[in-house]
């Protein structure tokens, strides 16, 4: 909006629009007149002695961003792009009384400038003493933009619509589950405590006819008080990850350990149900960067799961290095009741699981896999499941990080501000490349700076977010499995892509995945970007990345 401001004086008028309305029919007229004014198909205000605006109708907020409301108790100058048109149009204002569709650039909300063509007109009283200014703002944007920047509305307001329906759609259908979740938890922690407290009255009340039978029944409540300390452990992880508490020490970890341990656990439980269970140890010395009592919690739930669901057959458990890839593969495979295709893209969400007849047969919390989602994610990694379907057995699968030789160097906020800074060539496109492996992320900046793209790099996808937010890079590659920072609220690469999709400021931004993983393992509903799978050449990433930045 552009509004002359003048000299201050002593008598300035009341508050409102500056005017003086001393009889019934001025007010009525005051009201006609600003009827008529809200009615306007031009950007029209009005601005006391002071500057200030008193008065804006509601097409302002076409070229402004802002409500009437928002703008009204503004200085005008806040209003304008262009500091050296507007004072030559003030000039002319005070020599004339008016100017007429002067040319000049507003200042929109967000930032932006846009062409004006504004009219100005003093008001005077009986005196002759300057009341303030009225202006009518003319839009000048090329029709053809106007017209493509409503169509872009329209279709973010189409979206909007329908991720509105989705999000009342996943209400009711979270509002239902945590309904049934607390009906199924309350029945798993009782049946236990039920356990424990019956077969110790049981040996208290002297009911053993044998010292044989008096042990069996306090294995039986050790046992059932195992059980219950697991569930309760799964309400309490998944309360810290909901909370950002999680806390996690990641080191080397050696996988032959971790299945020897895994192994001794669920040995018994496998051998109850006359199941044979196998662990392929990896030939030599296997390591993963991870939290050694993380990964050995989720390799306890999916081996516990598949021995679970198994009626027959066996359990078999393996890891496979992917060195070019920088991941080792987990796998638990069964031969167990399987899992219906509509169901295997849900599991991984809280209190779901494969369906109410399982649930009722075979028991649990549906926390279990939920929980392996958030600390693999959180180690770097993704988890997926397979079946060909009911009766054929499911394959639960996992990835994390093979160790480097480099140190962790996010952690810090230190050296995350590192990341942030941009090098290469003086000029050219700036591209943001978030990834933990040091080895790839070195290389891809290497290739990057070569071919005359400056970068910057992040390392979770929380920085990731954040460096897209301050720096405004031209484009972004994103490595799926990415660590999470403390007190970090992204857990994976897609995390980071939805989160940029949804911002203002980064919405716009051209996205390439660049992963080791197969994306439509993901089981993602939302469209993926584009996706450039390591290992890959040098010419194949900067091919991908020069055709991403021409479409955009």
């Amino acid at each position: 909006m552009n509004l002359e401001a003048v000299e201050p004086r002593p008598d300035s008028p009341p508050e409102g629009t500056g005017l003086s309305l001393p009889s019934a029919w001025d007010r009525v007229a005051s009201s006609f007149l600003e009827t008529l004014l809200n009615l306007s198909l031009r950007c029209v205000g009005i601005v006391d002695d002071q500057g200030k605006v008193r008065y804006a109708n509601p097409v302002c907020q076409h070229i402004y961003g802002m409500s009437a409301e928002e703008i009204k108790g503004r200085d005008f100058r806040e209003l304008y792009a262009d500091c050296s048109s507007l004072n030559r149009m003030l000039a002319e204002v005070r020599r004339h009384g008016r100017v007429d569709n002067w040319p000049i650039q507003a200042l929109r909300a967000d930032g932006q400038a846009v062409p004006v063509q504004v009219t100005v007109i003093r008001i005077r009283d009986e005196a002759s003493r300057t009341l303030g200014s009225v202006a009518v703002i003319n839009d000048a944007r090329n029709p053809e933009d106007l017209i493509r920047q409503l169509r872009q509305q329209e279709l973010a307001l189409i979206d909007l619509n329908r991720s509105l329906e989705l999000a009342n759609l996943e209400l009711a259908r979270a509002n239902r589950l945590k309904s049934e979740f607390l009906a199924n938890t309350s029945h798993e922690l009782r049946t236990p405590l039920n356990a424990i407290l019956g077969f110790v009255r049981l040996v208290l009340d002297g009911l053993c006819d044998s010292p044989e039978e008096q042990r069996l029944f306090l294995q039986h409540a050790y046992d059932s008080a195992q059980n219950l300390l697991n569930l309760i452990n799964e309400l309490l992880d998944s309360a810290k990850i909901d909370a950002g508490e999680l806390e996690l020490q990641l080191t080397e970890v050696d996988v032959a350990t971790v299945f020897e341990q895994v192994e001794k656990l669920t040995r018994l439980q496998a051998e109850q149900k006359n199941l044979r269970l196998k662990f392929g140890t990896p030939p030599g010395r296997l390591l993963v960067r991870a939290d050694p009592g993380k990964v050995q919690q989720i390799l306890l739930n999916l081996v516990a799961n598949a021995i679970k669901f198994t009626p027959k057959g066996e359990v078999r458990v393996q890891a496979r290095s992917f060195p070019s890839k920088g991941h080792v593969r987990f796998q638990v495979r069964d031969t167990g009741v399987g899992i219906p295709t509509e169901s295997q893209g849900i599991l991984f969400q809280k209190f779901v699981q494969g369906d109410g007849s399982s649930t009722r047969q075979f028991g649990g919390t549906g926390l279990g896999l939920a929980i392996c989602k958030n600390l693999v994610e959180f180690m770097g990694g993704q988890i997926w499941l397979s079946s060909p379907g009911p009766g054929h057995g499911t394959t639960a699968s996992f990835t994390l990080p093979l160790v480097t030789s480099q140190t962790l160097f996010w952690r810090r906020s230190d050296d995350r501000e590192q990341g942030f800074q941009v090098q290469g060539p003086a000029s050219g496109p700036l591209i943001l490349v978030v990834e933990d492996e040091p080895k790839v992320l070195d290389m891809m900046i290497r290739i990057l700076h070569k071919h005359g793209f400056r970068t910057a790099f992040a390392v979770t996808a929380d920085d990731g977010l954040e460096g897209g937010q301050r720096l405004k890079p031209d484009l972004i590659t994103i490595d799926m499995g990415l660590p999470v920072r403390p007190q970090g609220v992204l857990h994976s690469g897609l995390d980071l892509y939805r989160s940029l999709q949804k911002n203002l400021e980064t919405r716009g931004i051209p996205v390439i995945l660049v992963t080791g993983h197969d994306a439509t393992l993901s089981q993602d509903s939302h469209p993926l970007p584009p996706c450039l799978i390591k290992p890959f050449r040098a010419h194949e990433l900067v091919d991908k990345v020069g055709r991403h930045l021409a479409r955009n």
